[in-house]
């Protein structure tokens, strides 16, 4: 039988996907069949490792990540080496090589522009002696082609140089001269909170006539790793020529699951940008840089490329002229002679001043191989940018160090923004911004390697449903944190937001992510992610990394019905006018009622609604529906007879002329509807708080899509079910532990009686 995944979206970067990559979205409930039998062995990844004193779990994973996610993600991962295997089996016994069905030929290379005809070859008719690493891997086997991915060439060339990390991305064992060879390849690439295997076939691009590869390729004629990484990138993004402009923040994140800040070097004093230089080389960080210019790798007197990403390799100190002087290595990652040209350069006089232990130190050599060294303050002159990649827990590793350097925290949340539900816009839209999904972190502890009493929080959104294709964009997001009591139960109302400020407002931009570093003391902290406009839908995730373990939760209300309040229910029923209507409709329901029972039908009830002053606020000129009454009636009939008795009637009637007094504070208009935004704080008026999925659903059925408008009927009818819902809950049987109990028909029957 084959094994259904329901995969998370496919867009890593905002360039065009490949539609033939079978990475689907969750939210367009896409399932695709893999068809492939369950690994021999998923009992066995599915199962916790027990000991005598409690079940084992790998503590070095976000804390949110429970132990049933975790080994889904494992058993993810077993079923597409299940896949792989399947796949090296079948063409085996065939005896052919693979060719990827998923990212045709003709679709590979994209509109790039000018390139020269190409065709399509195996490493091995490039190269007799090819194979997919030779030995060992190193930054110098990464070297661009005729294609401007320098940010991704910098971010792969740097991940070289850390095994760790290589090898999670590209799996051991792979080799195109072993027997197994049928020409696939597989990566791992991070997809918004999980990682995804990527199989690609080894055809690749050479200038026709020729084995000269066109885009990345080694310094080694027969060495093919970097190549096919590549093309297992380019298939991540739909093609090569999405490729083409990015930021190493973009590939740091889908390379190794880590959260990029982007530092803009013109706004930092060279004080703080030397802080937390050091810092960041005592954590598991990769950095880069860049100089800002509309020209694409333009060569400046300097040495340097504008438009071009650099790799930050280290920050060290040495000692010049009887003072300390903070130096920042550099590597281009072109790896030749293309290097700075001022102070502190290869072979500068500056070096001649230095000790032979500090160069010791520093590892100090001169040898045209793109990597030099210059001082803070001519790198903040002359970049314009820094990329810092913070590596969490996310790549799901057992040791807590990368080359011995600590990891920091990983927080994980995920949602979305539905129109007319919580996507409230920001700020700027005071009525609807406290319906926007919100977050709490509570820090705890200070930072352990500052001298203060603050503690590192970074907090990341990234939209994740958003693909650059037939016109789309990504949507204007960004978010607000606000420091919050730290007994704070349930959403933060509309009043919070208009009475606290908060600490902290990013910037609100149409990019893949927006980062904020934060220095905060240890307290509750509220985020309240949002687009920049109302009723802009997408998903999210949000990540937040800190130096010490804090404590995560989403806001939410909890589902209850506490009923009208006493003051309403007085006050309708000292007005005259209520009196009054009171006893007409209690003559109509004497008119009405069956002689023998005393009790009227759902027919009857329409008649007797329509002939009262409630009729006056429907829409329909025909008043109430039988639908309507039908559901009216069956929320009063606790005695199952279908019919309604004159208690029963009262008390709907007391019921229907509060949530008409709750209807008309919102219908300020008299336009017998009020906005879909008041939705929520009216059913709280009349007593009901639910929870955000409840009330999407509430939206969903309740809510006039075409106007955005509740009207009258909708909303009586909408009142009458959950207060429904509410009573039969309940009435209804719990266990010890307050979950309801229900049988079969127990289920069947209240789902009918609505």
């Amino acid at each position: 039988m084959p094994v259904k995944i329901i995969y998370d979206p496919d867009n890593s970067s905002g360039r065009t996907v490949n539609k033939n990559y079978s990475n689907r979205s969750l939210v367009n409930g896409k399932v695709i069949n893999v068809k492939v039998p369950t690994p021999d062995d998923y009992k066995k990844s599915a199962a916790p490792q027990k000991s005598s004193k409690r079940m084992n779990f790998n503590p070095n994973v976000p804390r949110n990540l429970t132990p049933k996610g975790y080994t889904k993600m494992q058993l993810m991962m077993s079923i597409a080496q299940k896949k792989y295997d399947n796949i090296v089996r079948k063409l085996k016994g065939t005896n052919s090589l693979y060719e990827d069905p998923e990212f045709p030929l003709n679709s590979v290379i994209g509109n790039i522009g000018k390139l020269p005809k190409i065709e399509w070859k195996r490493p091995k008719e490039i190269n007799p002696r090819a194979d997919f690493i030779v030995d060992g891997f190193d930054r110098s086997d990464v070297e661009q082609g005729q294609i401007g991915d320098c940010w991704l060439l910098a971010v792969i060339s740097s991940m070289a140089d850390i095994p760790d990390l290589f090898n999670h991305i590209v799996p051991k064992n792979q080799s195109i001269q072993s027997d197994d060879y049928v020409g696939v390849f597989r990566f791992h690439f991070w997809q918004f909170g999980q990682w995804v295997e990527v199989l690609v076939d080894d055809r690749l691009p050479v200038i026709a006539g020729t084995n000269r590869l066109i885009f990345m390729h080694s310094d080694e004629s027969n060495e093919f790793w970097s190549a096919l990484i590549e093309k297992a990138y380019a298939k991540l993004n739909g093609s090569y020529a999405n490729l083409s402009g990015g930021t190493q923040g973009e590939a740091m994140e889908d390379l190794t699951g880590g959260l990029s800040e982007s530092i803009d070097l013109t706004k930092i004093s060279e004080e703080v940008l030397v802080h937390d230089l050091y810092k960041y080389q005592q954590r598991c960080c990769l950095m880069g840089c860049s100089v800002t210019s509309k020209e694409i790798e333009a060569k400046l007197q300097n040495g340097l490329i504008a438009g071009h990403a650099y790799s930050v390799t280290g920050v060290e100190h040495v000692t010049y002229q009887g003072k300390q002087v903070n130096l920042v290595r550099v590597r281009n990652p072109w790896g030749n002679n293309y290097e700075w040209k001022g102070k502190w350069a290869d072979n500068a006089p500056e070096w001649k001043l230095v000790s032979p232990e500090d160069k010791k130190r520093l590892d100090v050599t001169f040898g045209g191989d793109g990597e030099f060294w210059m001082s803070v303050e001519d790198f903040m002159t002359n970049f314009t940018k820094l990329e810092v990649c913070h590596l969490g827990h996310g790549a799901l590793e057992s040791d807590m160090t990368v080359r011995g350097k600590k990891r920091l925290e990983e927080t994980f949340f995920s949602g979305e923004w539905t129109k007319n539900v919580n996507a409230g816009g920001c700020a700027n839209f005071r009525d609807t911004f406290w319906t926007n999904p919100q977050f709490k972190i509570t820090v705890t502890d200070p930072d352990p390697t500052d001298n203060d009493d603050t503690a590192t929080l970074i907090i990341g959104l990234m939209q994740t449903n958003m693909r650059r294709k037939a016109g789309a964009r990504f949507l204007t997001i960004g978010f607000c944190v606000y420091q919050i009591p730290p007994d704070t139960e349930g959403l933060m109302k509309r009043n919070f937001f208009n009475m606290n400020r908060p600490i902290s407002i990013s910037e609100f931009t149409n990019t893949r992510e927006v980062v904020v570093k934060l220095k905060v003391k240890p307290g509750c902290y509220l985020i309240v992610p949002s687009t920049f406009n109302p009723n802009e839908e997408a998903q999210f995730i949000i990540r937040a990394f800190t130096e010490t373990i804090v404590k995560e939760s989403e806001c939410d209300d909890k589902n209850s019905f506490k009923g009208l309040s006493e003051e309403m229910l007085k006050a309708i029923k000292e007005a005259e006018k209520t009196k009054n209507e009171d006893d007409f409709v209690d003559s109509l329901f004497n008119s009405y009622k069956d002689p023998v029972t005393k009790s009227i039908n759902a027919e009857q009830l329409r008649d007797i609604l329509n002939k009262s002053t409630l009729k006056a606020s429907c829409t329909d000129p025909n008043g109430f529906t039988l639908e309507t009454t039908r559901s009216m009636l069956a929320s009063m009939d606790s005695n199952l007879t279908g019919k309604m008795e004159y208690d029963e009637f009262k008390k709907l009637w007391e019921n229907c002329q509060c949530w008409r007094d709750v209807f008309c504070q919102r219908d300020k208009d008299k336009s017998k509807n009020f906005n879909v935004t008041e939705l929520r704080e009216a059913l709280m008026d009349a007593g009901f708080n639910l929870s955000g999925m409840v009330f999407t659903v509430v939206v969903q059925r309740f809510v006039t899509q075409k106007i955005n408008a509740v009207t009258f009927e909708d909303w009586i009818l909408c009142c009458v079910r959950l207060k429904n819902c509410f009573e039969n809950m309940k009435a209804q049987f719990k266990t010890n532990d307050g979950h309801l109990i229900f049988t079969e028909s127990d289920f069947l029957r209240l789902t009918l009686n609505q």
